[in-house]
Formats: structure tokens, C-alpha cells, sequence
């Protein structure tokens, strides 16, 4: 025996140190992995997101649902179409969870959440000015994960429609097992038999649930996991976002020891791939049980629930803003006035992958006239755009902006509406006629793209005329582009005129995309067709049409 032992000592001699060996390169090359992940991390921070797949049905759930509470400047759905806000979105949005996402589409949307100078703000220029906190953030913020159900929102406001109901029937059902093996010492058989019956039949009861309750169960574990980075965030950086408004430890003081109620942590979710963790959640009906209890718990704190979610939504959508903002070739604070107009320099649209900018001041209600394809339609965009984003996410695209804080209405990109029957010039109608009807309620600026174009010149030009003259008289802010020339001339005095132009070098056109002041002088329709290949023939008829050699 003892010569067995000797034996074995040369082999500890060898083992032992090799295995620490092993030990300390795995630990070596985890924390270099580690060093990579966060080097990809920061080095992603600051540059637009990529074409990434999602689903704006899923992530615009809680914007949904807030939409049934009143909001006097809620952006409607005709001007977020007109002005392609999901790709606004889209462009603004690398939100590390499906809680920032949703709450970013929501702020989009709501001219009255900007903070201006606020918590908000503070909180983007502390993490500008400490980038490691900043990583540490944002690590925590990717734990949270993305499962796009777009479901967890639905219990901000009908937790009480998602309760399962008669919850002390599974406590009694996961009990039973337990009396079962309880019985085994004394009644042998019959413990057996009513341990394997009544495992069956929780079993049976589990799966049946399961299926029933598959979204709220995966809801329930975005509520774990948001608990789990809430709970991370303030033993981190509580103190620091308390000093900027966030009571992050009021919103979570509720919810403290509700943490494991529900299985599938956002970092260790491998326990759902193992069969006998599943088995044993089947028998004691552990996802039922818990299901139920974090549903009451949530009933019976709606407020801090809701606080919670907005606070984590703020700190994801606050490094969506400042990662924007860095990807931009120039960005600036808007400036609030109380007097009506803009006034901006360097202003451009954050969908252009090459921008021309403007400088320039409107103060009064304006038409803008132009060529074809001259950049009026993309300016008048471009400023409305701006007007949105300044007054919620705090950021224009300009090098100045300055604005009166305003509800934001469009009407710009129009169709005819099959389903109710509508034709353009109807559907024209009814977006105007809300328009108006939203500037004599409160300061508007509108932003107007080719005024009645759905019906014959006369008609076009006398209706226009009316419409723009009753904004005038609302004391809102107009903007509106047009190709009628006749419009500048009946209009001149109450309106202040703009134009884009073009310039011709033989068979070649050239735009600049800059404002001008001043009604526009020249058409281009028939040099365009020109410019793009047309039949010479068809030029000459179009030309001899208009008059010209």
C-alpha cells in the first residue's frame, strides 16, 4: 500500500502542475476574450447601426399601449409615414435590449418627453465623459437581451387579464410528490403509486399550461432579467443617477426577492436546455407557481413596474442617443426661443448618406418653389425631421438649430386609400383639414409638400390659396413647397418666398441644393426628359406645346 502511494507521487508531480497550468490558461484566454468583446464593443459604439432584420410591429408594442393614455403632442400616424419615421428609427436605434427599443420608438413619438437640460441629458454627458463606466453599462444593458415577443409591455397594462387564477392549486399539486415520498416509509406501494400518479398527472398540467402560457412565460423571464440588470445597474451606479433623478432603488425595492421567481436568467439561461431541470419543473409546476406570483407581485406595485421599465428604457435609449450623436458629421443641441420661426446652420438630413447643408431663418410662413428634383421636398423634410428630433431625443442635425417648441404636422407623401374608398385629392382633403384643425388648437409648424396637387390647376390654385391663407391667420408656423408659380405672386404678401434652382450647361443639369430667397423663375420638366434619354420627337412636341423652338 504504501509503495502504491510512493508510486503515485510522481504522477501528482506532473499532473498538479499541468493542471494548473491548464487552469491558469484558461483563465488567461477567457479574460483576452473577454478584452476582445469589449474592445468590438466600444469600437461598434459611435457608428451607425447596420441593416439590421427586425420586426417595428414587436417593437412599437408599448408605444401601442401607451397610446390609449391622453397626450396633447403625440406625433399621429400621417406624419410619421410622411417623413419615414421608422427609418429615423432605424438610423437613431442600436438599443442593446428589447425594453430601450421599445421605449425609444415610444419617445419618437412624444414631443412634450424631451427634458431638454434635463436628468436625461446629465446622464448622456456623464457617460460621454466616462467611457469605462460607460462599457460597464452597456455590458449590462446586452445581458438584458433581445427576444423580440414585444410582450412584456402588454403588462404594463393588462397584467390583471393575464393571471392564471387559482394559483393554490399548484402549490397543492407540487406537493404532492412530496407526500408521496413522505408515504414511502410506512406504505411502501401505495407511496410509490401515489408518487408516480400524481407526477404524471403535474406533468400532464405543466405541459397543458406551458403551451398556454408560452409568451407570458418568456414575458416573465424579460421581467426576471430586467430585474436582474436593475439590480445590477444600482448596486453600480446608484448613487451617480440618483444625483441626476433616476430612484432606480425606489422602483426596484418592491420587486427585490422577486428575482428567481421565474426560471431563465439573462446570463445563465443553459438550465432551459437541460432535461432535468425541465423534469423538475414539471413535477413541482416551479414556471406556474412563479408565473402567478410575479403577475400579483406586478399588480400590486403598477407603479414602480412602470417606473422601473421607463428607467431602464432611459439609460438603454441615453446610449442610443449618444452613440447617434457620435456617428453623426455634426450634431448640436437645439436652442428654444419663444418667438415663431427656425433659424439653423449646417442643417441636413440623417438619412443621407452625403448631405448638402443649410443655413438659414424662417420666420414667418413661407412657400418654397423649385424645379423638379431640385431638393425642396428633402429640405422641407429635413427641417421637420429635425423639429421631432430636437424636441425628444435632444439632437439636431445641424451645426445650430433653434426653434419655438412646437406640435409637429405634415402632409407630404399622400395616396389614394382603396380600403375606405378615398381618393388622393380626398385623402388631401382630410389631411389638411386635420392640420388646420390641430393649429387652432396650439402652436403648430406644418410642413406642406405640393399643396392639392390631386385636382385640375384652377381649382388647385384657389382652394390653396384659401387653405394657406386660414393657416396663416392660426399663427402657426407654414412651410410648404410648391411648383405653382401662381401661388408666390397671390400670396407674396403675407408669405415670405423661397426657391431651389438648377444650373444648365448644355445638355447637363446641376443642382446645389441650397435655399435662395425669392420666388423660383425656371422649370426644367422637358429638360429633364431631355437629360434622361427621351425620343427627340417627344421633346419637340413637348417644347413646341410650351411654346418654345
Amino acid at each position: 500500500m504504501a509503495g502504491d502511494a510512493f508510486s503515485l507521487i510522481p504522477l501528482l508531480a506532473v499532473f498538479l502542475p499541468a493542471a494548473a497550468a491548464v487552469a491558469v490558461l484558461a483563465v488567461v484566454l477567457v479574460k483576452k476574450a473577454g478584452r476582445k468583446k469589449d474592445a468590438l464593443l466600444m469600437q461598434a459604439f459611435g457608428r451607425p447601426p447596420g441593416d439590421t432584420d427586425y420586426e417595428i410591429g414587436n417593437i412599437a408594442s408599448y408605444h401601442k399601449y401607451a397610446s390609449a393614455l391622453p397626450s396633447g403632442s403625440r406625433i399621429d400616424a400621417t406624419t410619421w409615414n410622411d417623413l419615414s419615421m421608422d427609418d429615423i428609427f432605424r438610423r437613431v436605434n442600436t438599443c442593446s435590449s428589447d425594453v430601450g427599443e421599445e421605449y425609444l420608438y415610444h419617445i419618437l413619438h412624444e414631443l412634450d418627453e424631451s427634458d431638454h437640460n434635463g436628468k436625461q441629458e446629465q446622464l448622456i454627458c456623464w457617460l460621454e465623459n466616462h467611457p469605462q463606466d460607460r462599457l460597464a453599462l452597456l455590458k449590462i444593458l446586452r445581458g438584458l437581451g433581445r427576444r423580440s415577443t414585444g410582450r412584456l409591455s402588454y403588462y404594463l397594462f393588462h397584467a390583471d387579464a393575464e393571471r392564471i387564477g387559482h394559483s393554490w392549486l399548484f402549490l397543492l399539486l407540487a406537493a404532492l410528490p412530496l407526500a408521496g415520498f413522505c408515504l414511502m416509509p410506512f406504505f411502501l406501494p401505495a407511496g410509490v403509486l401515489f408518487t408516480i400518479c400524481s407526477v404524471a398527472v403535474n406533468i400532464i398540467i405543466y405541459y397543458y399550461n406551458r403551451l398556454e402560457l408560452e409568451t407570458g412565460l418568456e414575458s416573465m423571464r424579460c421581467f426576471s432579467s430586467m430585474l436582474w440588470a436593475a439590480k445590477k445597474i444600482e448596486k453600480r451606479f446608484g448613487p451617480v443617477f440618483a444625483q441626476f433623478g433616476y430612484d432606480l432603488e425606489g422602483a426596484l425595492h418592491p420587486f427585490r426577492h422577486t428575482g428567481g421567481l421565474v426560471s431563465g436568467s439573462t446570463q445563465q439561461n443553459l438550465a432551459e436546455l437541460e432535461a432535468f431541470s425541465i423534469l423538475l419543473k414539471s413535477i413541482f409546476l416551479t414556471d406556474l407557481i412563479s408565473y402567478d406570483r410575479t403577475i400579483e407581485k406586478v399588480l400590486a406595485h403598477p407603479e414602480e413596474f412602470s417606473l422601473l421599465y421607463q428607467i431602464i428604457g432611459q439609460f438603454d435609449v441615453s446610449m442610443s442617443i449618444l452613440s447617434f450623436r457620435e456617428s453623426l458629421s455634426c450634431w448640436c443641441r437645439p436652442s428654444f426661443t419663444a418667438h415663431s420661426g427656425i433659424s439653423f446652420r449646417g442643417m441636413y438630413h440623417p438619412l443621407l448618406r452625403h448631405p448638402v447643408t443649410n443655413d438659414g431663418a424662417i420666420g414667418n410662413d413661407c412657400i418654397i418653389t423649385g424645379s423638379n428634383a431640385s431638393g425642396k421636398s428633402t429640405f422641407i423634410k429635413a427641417l421637420a425631421v429635425n423639429n421631432i428630433l430636437a424636441q425628444t431625443i435632444g439632437t439636431c442635425c445641424a451645426k445650430e438649430y433653434t426653434l419655438r417648441p412646437c406640435y409637429v404636422a405634415t402632409s407630404m407623401a399622400l395616396r389614394d386609400d382603396i380600403v375606405s374608398g378615398d381618393s388622393y385629392f380626398v385623402t388631401e382633403v382630410k389631411s389638411l383639414k386635420r392640420i388646420l384643425d390641430d393649429c387652432r388648437e396650439r402652436y403648430c409648424t406644418v410642413f406642406i409638400d405640393e399643396i392639392l396637387r390631386g385636382t385640375n390647376t384652377p381649382e388647385r390654385i384657389a382652394a390653396s390659396t384659401a387653405v394657406l391663407r386660414a393657416l396663416h391667420r392660426t399663427g402657426s408656423l407654414c412651410i410648404a413647397a410648391s411648383h405653382d408659380i401662381e401661388l408666390t405672386e397671390i400670396l407674396k404678401e403675407t408669405f415670405d418666398l423661397y426657391h431651389f434652382c438648377e444650373t444648365m450647361e448644355g445638355n447637363r443639369i446641376t443642382f446645389d441644393y441650397q435655399l435662395k430667397p425669392g420666388p423660383s423663375t425656371t422649370t426644367n420638366a422637358v429638360r429633364l426628359l431631355e437629360y434622361m434619354g427621351f425620343d427627340p420627337e417627344i421633346i419637340r412636341e413637348a417644347n413646341g406645346l410650351l411654346g418654345k423652338d
